[in-house]
């Protein structure tokens, strides 16, 4: 009962900023922007290419100034310290995809750039987090367990800092949590001594001389990047300790960027019946999987929400999802 009053609530201010905005437009024709919290109502719209690596780069040097802010080693989705960087992700609180297509799309590189490097929207995550349980969702998708006020806080800050919309769910799910908020402050960090070289039973990342032992499966003394993706590793930072055992081919001190699918070779497919063991389902199931609002068409937040995203043209899901530069990936 709670809830439907405060969504009612929320949809009652929307109309009343709505109303007042129509108030100060001449006749003649208009069209009602709503707004929330200062930023503009609007849904998600990818208006041009969205290339991560081209337009949202950022030296792994800035982990260092992320430490500082935070004052350790510190991840506050989870309230967890960690022994060092090489257990944790650097994290955009508003992710990179959703920034852009929620405004950065029409903007120019530099301010893509600055965007990718802002301390106002970076912190720290482990791996698991970071690449699998937030990944590219936005706060109407997924809210962390700890500091959801600073959290909502800043998604509100950073999307304001750069003139970026808000789509209704988003908008709602965070009025939500804000309303209840006595302060947006961070919860105060508090971390116990580290026996060294002793990871927590949590530990995403082993260190040292682990990484092969854990890492190279084929015992050849290098780790390849099937076997970091394998492990789910991938990509890996110069920090991280199997990066000493792999190959840097650009040299921006990251390996295996991509995160495309590799190839799906089959040996005897039975027309849409994977075998058990398959990771991927095939043919027709992919709108009956992925298609959440049953028209026909598979979106990047749907792709994104089950976890399937980046999604590469030899994925089931691809035929019906729209590849606007045609390089053979959606939802880059």
């Amino acid at each position: 009962m709670l809830e439907r009053q405060n969504r009612s609530l929320i949809v009652n201010s929307f109309a009343g900023c709505c109303l007042a905005a129509v108030a100060f437009i001449a006749p003649g024709g208009f069209a009602c922007a709503e707004t929330w919290r200062g930023l503009t109502i609007a849904p998600e719209n990818r208006c041009s290419v969205y290339d991560r690596k081209r337009d949202y780069r950022y030296s792994q040097s800035i982990e260092r100034k992320i430490v500082r802010e935070l004052g350790a080693v510190y991840g506050p989705y989870t309230g967890t310290c960690f022994d060092s960087t090489s257990q944790t992700d650097i994290e955009h609180i508003v992710a990179t995809s959703e920034a852009h297509d929620s405004g950065l799309c029409a903007r120019d590189r530099e301010t893509r750039a600055r965007f990718a490097k802002d301390l106002r929207n970076l912190t720290l995550a482990s791996p698991s987090v970071n690449r699998h349980a937030k990944s590219g969702y936005d706060a109407a998708e997924w809210i962390p367990a700890q500091n959801r006020c600073w959290f909502a806080a800043r998604v509100v800050d950073v999307r304001r800092a750069y003139g970026l919309t808000i789509d209704r769910r988003e908008a709602e799910a965070l009025e939500q949590i804000l309303s209840a908020c006595e302060n947006t402050e961070m919860e105060p960090i508090v971390c116990r001594t580290s026996v060294p070289n002793e990871p927590s039973a949590d530990s995403a990342t082993p260190r040292g001389g682990n990484a092969l032992a854990l890492y190279d499966d084929n015992r050849n003394g290098r780790i390849t990047c099937k076997e970091a993706r394998r492990h789910g590793i991938a990509p890996v930072p110069r920090n991280h300790p199997a990066y000493r055992y792999m190959h840097d081919g650009d040299g921006d001190g990251i390996v295996c960027e991509s995160t495309a699918m590799e190839p799906i070779v089959c040996r005897t497919c039975v027309p849409n019946e994977p075998s058990a063991d398959s990771a991927t389902p095939r043919g027709g199931n992919a709108l009956a999987l992925y298609d959440d609002n049953r028209n026909g068409r598979i979106t990047c937040k749907e792709a994104r929400r089950h976890g399937i995203a980046p999604v590469p043209r030899n994925h089931p899901a691809y035929r019906y999802m729209h590849d606007g530069d045609g390089d053979g990936i959606v939802c880059e």
